[in-house]
């Protein structure tokens, strides 16, 4: 199913079901597929969800040129207005996860789930320091600045590439305390994207948060996909009362 913001069509895909909507977020080049075993486990249960496809990814159009972070934000917005959502729970992974941040003190959501989530303002380091003022002086030469961009920047379509830039360059460190809502972090114990850190920061700057850690990487919600789904089925059907027992 598509509907429209601003121009662009969006896709997505809804079970409808039992209980809070869950709306199920990817992170940057991924496509609702991403939380495909997600998705069906909780159609399985018969609960309400429903995954989308950023603009740029998946069936969704290209959004344009002058995108940012909260652009995918009012986006998702959008979708739960025109599915006529009171409240719903957001799920998002990495780039999703960062949206979900973004969205995390609106007064419809009812809860958070963040997955290796991006959206902090990455620690100093001087392998990082070397590589901005080695690009920013190529820059400053005029000389070619394909080899530079990270994977995920040099695979995007021209036209993407300034919305890739603005949405990393979009810290949401500040946001953080403004989160009253129940929020459950789950992490990856060897994620070298979004390091452990993030995850611990998260949860000290969250007054009502819980973090679990899986193992794996970055994509640990997929290495253990059967723990990952237990634990989101627990967390959004009762809230962490239901999953601790607390």
């Amino acid at each position: 199913m598509f509907f429209s913001y601003n121009g662009v069509s969006v896709f997505y895909k809804r079970n409808m079901g039992l209980g809070t909507p869950i709306i199920l977020m990817h992170g940057w080049g991924g496509s609702n597929v991403s939380f495909a075993g997600t998705y069906e486990y909780l159609c399985g249960l018969n609960r309400d969800v429903v995954s989308i496809d950023f603009p740029g990814f998946g069936s969704s159009d290209l959004p344009p040129s002058e995108w940012g972070l909260e652009d995918y934000a009012a986006c998702v917005s959008e979708l739960r207005d025109a599915l006529k959502l009171r409240k719903a729970i957001l799920v998002g992974h990495s780039f999703g996860g960062r949206v979900a941040l973004f969205l995390g003190s609106e007064p419809w959501v009812e809860s958070l789930v963040l997955v290796d989530a991006a959206g902090l303002k990455p620690r100093f380091s001087l392998k990082r320091a070397y590589r901005i003022r080695k690009y920013k002086r190529a820059k400053r030469l005029g000389k070619d600045l394909t080899s530079y961009g990270s994977i995920d920047y040099l695979k995007l379509p021209q036209s993407m590439q300034p919305v890739f830039v603005r949405v990393v360059n979009t810290h949401l460190n500040d946001k953080l305390g403004s989160i009253t809502c129940p929020v459950l972090i789950i992490w990856g114990k060897r994620d070298s994207e979004t390091p452990m850190y993030m995850a611990h920061t998260l949860k000290r700057r969250i007054a009502d948060s819980t973090l679990v850690v899986l193992q794996g990487g970055h994509f640990a919600y997929i290495e253990s996909n059967l723990k990952f789904n237990l634990i989101l089925a627990e967390f959004t059907k009762g809230g962490k009362e239901c999953l601790f027992g607390s």
